[in-house]
């Protein structure tokens, strides 16, 4: 076998060096607790109450969407009530970018946040349309929904939070291993892109 050139000696190394780089750079950016009090860009709808925004599992904040195994009414009436909150909010998106804002994190470590597309705020908007319950907040909202008989209201429905401790195999599942870690790679590409652009 012919010895490598130096050229090509010198690629290795280099390509060896920026590998253990990028590596030091993961180690260092998950040392960091993550504190991002804001993000935006396209979302992708789990359910009526949680999107993935940039890779991380976003939980509307303070309201409560049907599982999407739920169902409500009954009899003839029986629909299937999680698949229609999570049309919902993804009509509400309709494609625009989503800016959320995070405050706190929920039982399974996903960020909690105040998101809207355009000037809607989504949290509000899901209650109002009566498509959420409130969930510590927007009461108002939900009272007036209630009344209007908007979305759930319209019906027989258990709560959210009553239908999963009634179903616990249903309950939400936490993000998995790969959530975690295209999080975790979207991070260090957003935080070598900004260093990049402090150099230049």
């Amino acid at each position: 076998m012919p010895p490598r050139s130096f050229g090509r000696k010198l690629i290795d190394y280099a390509l060896t060096l920026i590998f253990f780089a990028l590596v030091a750079l993961l180690a260092v950016r998950l040392a960091v607790p993550r504190d991002a009090p804001e993000m935006s860009g396209k979302a992708y709808v789990i359910d009526g109450d949680t999107i993935v925004l940039t890779g991380t599992h976003i939980r509307l904040k303070g309201i409560d969407a049907p599982e999407l195994a739920q169902r409500c009414g009954e009899g003839l009436d029986n629909y299937p009530c999680g698949q229609v909150a999570r049309r919902a909010l993804d009509k509400l998106i309709a494609g625009r970018t989503v800016r959320c804002e995070i405050s706190g994190k929920d039982k399974y470590r996903r960020d909690l946040g105040t998101c809207f597309s355009s000037e809607t705020n989504l949290n509000r908007a899901m209650v109002e349309a009566g498509q959420a319950t409130g969930y510590g907040d927007y009461q108002a909202e939900e009272m007036q929904a209630r009344a209007e008989r908007k979305g759930l209201w319209a019906g027989s429905f258990d709560r959210p939070q009553d239908w999963r401790k009634l179903h616990e195999g249903s309950m939400e599942t936490p993000p998995s291993f790969i959530d975690w870690l295209v999080d975790a790679i979207n991070s260090v590409y957003g935080w070598i892109d900004q260093k990049l652009g402090e150099l230049w």
